[in-house]
């Protein structure tokens, strides 16, 4: 069963994406899986199943390595969502998430370089605490993930 809202706010689905603002953006959900979602505003073009950074702007774009840096919260698009566009960001429960090749489940995970995606390959300033992937790949793909109150961590010994 998809994961939906069992908030108050009335008018929620996950899946729909607006071009005009239906919610006041930064209205958070609680959602049937135990996890939350943030409506945002895409900076620019969102991919479905992709790693998102969430400024406090409420304005949110895939994530890297390199907006890992200025940008400590994470959250996961379940679908995609055009340049300008609104639309609702996972940011804990039962997620699915774009991961590189060979990612492990059960072990930390990190930004890369490519917009949206994950890894388990170490990388300085980039690790993504509270997420977890619950099986492993071959290929990269996007896959379940656990999520409990995900963030980038940085200045942390071994992160």
């Amino acid at each position: 069963m998809p994961t939906f809202s069992v908030s108050n706010t009335a008018g929620v689905t996950l899946t729909n994406v607006d071009s005009t603002s239906q919610f006041t953006t930064g209205t958070v959900v609680n959602l049937s899986d135990g996890g939350q979602a943030i409506y945002v505003q895409a900076l620019s073009e969102i991919s479905t199943y992709a790693a998102v950074a969430i400024y406090d702007t409420q304005k949110a774009q895939m994530m890297t390595t390199t907006l890992a840096a200025t940008c400590k919260r994470i959250g996961f698009a379940q679908t995609s969502i055009a340049s300008g566009y609104y639309g609702w960001v996972q940011m804990g429960g039962k997620v699915l998430v774009n991961l590189a090749a060979n990612a492990a489940p059960n072990v930390p995970l990190y930004t890369t370089a490519t917009s949206g995606v994950l890894d388990d390959a170490v990388v300085s300033g980039g690790a993504v605490f509270g997420l977890v992937a619950t099986t492993s790949i071959s290929n990269a793909t996007a896959v379940t993930c656990i999520a409990g109150y995900p963030h980038i961590a940085s200045g942390i010994a071994g992160t």
